[in-house]
């Protein structure tokens, strides 16, 4: 991979010293800051990150050999060596099981540190953004709950044990139908050992306990979870987190009448999510059978029409999906140094000489050609400017000593620049500063449009840039150091944009 040259039109002090550098730099050393990433998981290309959180980070992959998107989840790895183990067997265990309302795990990689694990990737939103947004019918609340009792007896054929049954972890599709994921903390239901403490809203009894998990844990869950889509809250939640004392030693709420969209609750589902909330495991459905029974009788009192009602809830939270997000997959030569091998003719060879000429030598040989043979010749060999749109940048920036000049003005200068160098002259739109105007251009469609996002954490920044013109699409991305000087994030910038454009 090659190494980043940091210092070698050096304007700032000299930091990242490299061997490109010279004597300019003192002694030679590699500039590890400055090296632009290739985002790679294994064989599976990174697009961008999906969902952050303290389990994991979730990104959009995307596997060239089956020209497929994937979702990649990153786990940092137990220091033990006892503890790796258990997390990749656990892992495998949570791969066996093939379910259309599971999300499928199609491979999983592991470092010295760390665990990807590879899954299906399922376009929508998650339940608990649905949540967030709105309160669900009684029949969007019953198709989600089919869907994870049929991933519950999925996983006990397997004799697995999800433990974390949460509304972050169902995905809602864009058919309209729930799928379970995220097995993270998934354990063999014939091992009855100390269980892992899951998130507060999937905890059950046994969890504070410690006593051993098995189906009961993951229904008195899946009933915790039926509650809050009727409620619009967790029946043991007090102040905003769980009351472990209740939970211990309280029966659950008895369920309202009305639920939160205000519809009335069928007496046999307010019976169903009573006995799913009982704190003896003893006391709760022994299996899935009677509970995908019920949930069946109760959908079929519902009207035909009712079926599209999850997905017509759910429509207005689905994550935007873009062209974008599927990486370009041309060939390294191509990239590099491809060339038309068809024959060009003599007006074609004339034509790529007069532009490969200076713009002042093309002045004065169209208005001697004006002069000579007519103003028609010299109007055809001017260069109109392209017209371009520049959607407003996507700007997310977590890092501290970031350089003072960053901004989303900063970011669409440096853009606009590249993409001048790289078309030539530009009729601007958006979210830029033009440098000309051209009124015959204003009402003309844009040749392209151009989407630009720059996102830093701590850890690295992104610049993603993408260019729409009619149905085709391109993309490009780099990743950097955020504590790299100024001038080198423009360069980066400016190398980015012109290899899109170029």
């Amino acid at each position: 991979m090659p190494v980043a040259t940091t210092c070698a039109r050096r304007q700032w002090p000299c930091r990242y010293p490299s061997p490109a550098c010279g004597n300019a730099c003192g002694p030679c050393a590699p500039a590890p800051e400055a090296v632009v990433l290739e985002n790679r998981v294994g064989p599976y290309r990174i697009v961008r990150l999906i969902k952050g959180g303290g389990q994991g980070k979730v990104y959009l992959g995307y596997d060239s050999r089956l020209r497929r998107q994937v979702a990649i989840k990153i786990h940092s790895l137990p220091a033990s060596r006892a503890g790796r183990r258990q997390a990749l067997a656990e892992a495998r265990r949570a791969a066996r099981i093939s379910c259309p309302q599971v999300v499928q795990i199609y491979d999983i990689i592991e470092s010295a540190g760390h665990l990807a694990i590879v899954m299906e990737y399922v376009p929508g939103c998650d339940l608990e953004e649905l949540l967030q947004h709105r309160a669900l019918s009684i029949a969007s609340v019953l198709a989600v709950a089919l869907d994870l009792v049929a991933a519950l007896a999925a996983a006990r054929q397997q004799k697995v044990v999800h433990g974390d049954l949460k509304a972050a972890n169902v995905l809602i599709t864009r058919r309209g139908r729930a799928k379970l994921t995220d097995f993270g903390i998934a354990r063999d239901a014939a091992v009855n050992a100390m269980p892992r403490r899951g998130s507060e809203s999937a905890l059950s009894p046994e969890h504070l306990s410690g006593t051993g998990l098995d189906l009961r844990s993951d229904l008195f869950a899946l009933g915790c979870l039926l509650y809050r889509m009727l409620y619009g809250e967790h029946p043991f939640w007090r102040q905003g987190s769980l009351d472990t004392q209740r939970l211990l030693s309280a029966a659950a709420p008895a369920p309202a009448d009305y639920t939160a969209a205000r519809e009335r609750l069928p007496m046999e589902l307010a019976a169903l999510v009573a006995q799913l909330l009982q704190r003896e495991p003893g006391d709760r459905p022994a299996n899935t059978h009677p509970v995908r029974r019920q949930l069946r009788l109760l959908r079929q009192q519902l009207p035909v029409l009712e079926g599209e009602r999850l997905r017509q809830e759910a429509e207005p939270v689905f994550r935007l999906e873009s062209p974008a997000d599927l990486p370009l997959d041309i060939p390294a030569g191509l990239r590099a140094g491809g060339r038309s091998r068809l024959k060009r003719s003599l007006g074609g060879r004339a034509l790529r000489h007069l532009r490969s000429l200076r713009p002042s030598t093309r002045f004065t040989l169209a208005a001697s050609l004006a002069a000579a043979i007519g103003f028609p010749i010299a109007l055809a060999m001017q260069e109109y400017p392209t017209r371009v749109h520049f959607e407003a940048p996507g700007m997310q920036l977590r890092a501290t000593g970031l350089p003072r000049e960053i901004s989303d003005v900063w970011l669409m200068d440096g853009v606009y620049q590249a993409a001048e160098l790289a078309i030539g002259p530009l009729h601007a739109s958006g979210s830029v500063r033009p440098r000309a105007y051209y009124a015959m251009l204003a009402d003309m469609p844009p040749a392209m449009v151009l989407n630009t996002s720059l996102r830093c954490d701590e850890i690295a920044c992104l610049f993603a840039i993408s260019r729409g013109a009619g149905e085709t699409f391109a993309y490009r991305q780099a990743v950097f150091s955020p504590q790299l000087p100024e001038p080198v994030w423009r360069e980066l910038i400016t190398s980015t944009t012109r290899a899109l454009l170029d």
